[in-house]
């Protein structure tokens, strides 16, 4: 039977953490490897869920970011700020980063070290009895951890998405001669209206709000958006209308071809390629949905939702958040990948104005590729005669 976590009392780990947030703190990750040995057993049986292959640096600092997370935004500020985790305060000292603070606050360093410190007070409490975690898994075990507010299922696991987590969501965007009002200075100005793929967003931000009400979620235009190092990444669309997602082209196997003739296909893999079904009256009968996850070394869990058309991208988002349906399609996916890295390509369908849910237990993907250890993608699954002779 696995032992449980160390006991330490909140005057240990407050005395651990000072010496942490000294010199650049989490500013080098490898400092947080230097406390001592009951600290960091304490925290990484506290690691929020992360890919099986990170290491145990990532997995501390995942650790003391989500008990940052768990602090009030006023003392929230003050601890990202002491322990280097804001770039407007990425200082190599923590003296530099409190008076970086101060200048922005109007206020004497001397108070900024006052409110930080009662911060401090409050993180190694909360470090201390674990109150921000409600139940933990065995150390070493890959199981998800469940806290206040977030999803009892493999939903929280395949997103990276824990009661305090950050989210970001950059949505696709239209082609700027079809971008209505884009001017903020236009009395009529909207926001929204230069996105794309606009029904998987409002699809996505609704689901999410309603499965993990206290983590904070926003969402960007690709042209608006800044790397704020997200415990997870939502990107929407395909490359050719997200920025973002092209970023993200070189890393992956597949290509996307526009209109006229929109199609993915995968030049290493058997040159495969799939178009959107178009029934002979013209309307559009199934679109690819392509779901890729992707796991950064600083723990950021990506999540591209994409599709050939609109309706791939919206079934995308329904395919891993539609009720019971969405609570099985992540379970089966996570399970394949064994929480890793993967790329899972099925089909969307279009029943009169209905949008169809895959049901990948039932109706296994086209296509699932899995990271393999070599850093390559290989294809678990290949189902694509299937679709292709429809």
């Amino acid at each position: 039977m696995a032992a449980p976590p160390p006991r330490l009392s909140p005057a240990d780990v407050r005395a651990e953490l000072l010496r942490l947030r000294q010199g650049p703190a989490l500013g080098h990750p490898g400092a947080v490897t230097a406390r001592s040995a009951p600290l960091r057993t304490l925290l990484l049986a506290r690691t929020p869920p992360l890919s099986n292959a990170a290491s145990e640096t990532t997995r501390l600092v995942a650790a003391l970011r989500r008990a940052i997370d768990a602090l009030t935004p006023h003392e929230r500020r003050y601890a990202a700020t002491d322990f280097n985790l804001l770039g407007e305060h990425s200082w190599p000292s923590l003296t530099e980063r409190q008076e970086s603070l101060a200048r922005v606050l109007s206020c004497s360093a001397k108070t900024v070290r006052r409110h930080a410190g009662q911060a401090l007070d409050t993180l190694a409490l909360l470090i201390a009895d674990g109150s921000y975690v409600t139940e933990l898994p065995p150390p070493g075990s890959d199981a998800p951890i469940a806290t206040t507010g977030t999803a009892p299922d493999g939903t929280g696991r395949f997103f990276n998405i824990t009661a305090a987590s950050r989210v970001d969501v950059i949505c696709s965007a239209l082609p700027a001669a079809d971008r209505a009002r884009q001017r903020p200075s236009d009395p009529l100005y909207a926001r929204y209206a230069s996105f794309a793929d606009l029904d998987a967003l409002f699809y996505l931000r609704t689901h999410l709000a309603q499965l993990f009400p206290a983590a904070t979620i926003r969402d960007f235009h690709p042209d608006e958006y800044y790397n704020a190092e997200p415990d997870s990444l939502i990107i929407l669309g395909t490359p050719d209308r997200n920025t973002a997602y092209a970023d993200f082209g070189p890393y992956l196997p597949y290509r996307f071809t526009p209109l006229p003739e929109p199609a993915i296909f995968f030049p290493g893999h058997g040159d495969i390629h799939l178009s959107p079904l178009w029934a002979p009256e013209g309307e559009l009968l199934a679109d690819l949905t392509v779901i890729t996850r992707l796991t950064l070394d600083q723990g950021t869990t990506v999540v591209l939702l994409g599709g050939c058309l609109t309706l791939g991208v919206l079934g995308a988002a329904k395919c891993l958040l539609n009720g019971d349906r969405g609570r099985c399609n992540t379970i089966y996916l996570d399970d394949l990948a064994t929480g890793g890295d993967l790329i899972a390509v099925t089909a969307t369908r279009k029943i009169g104005s209905i949008t169809d849910t895959p049901d990948l237990t039932a109706t296994e993907p086209l296509l699932l590729l899995t990271r393999d250890s070599a850093g390559g993608f290989t294809a678990r699954k290949n189902n694509t005669t299937r679709y292709t002779a429809t």
